[in-house]
């Protein structure tokens, strides 16, 4: 069960590097639960959460 969790943190941290949001087109990122989902958009320029 560790190995999973590890794997999908470097995958994530790999992921993450990649991308980044601009004012024009910011990052999109969701959060899943077994009741709830959460959005939330970013914008890494600024290093401010818009919505």
């Amino acid at each position: 069960m560790l190995k999973k969790e590890i794997r999908r943190q470097k995958i994530k941290t790999r992921v993450r590097a990649k991308i980044s949001g601009t004012a024009e087109r910011p990052r999109l990122t969701v959060f899943r639960s077994n009741k709830q989902i959460y959005a939330q958009v970013i914008n890494d320029v600024d290093g401010v959460t818009i919505a």
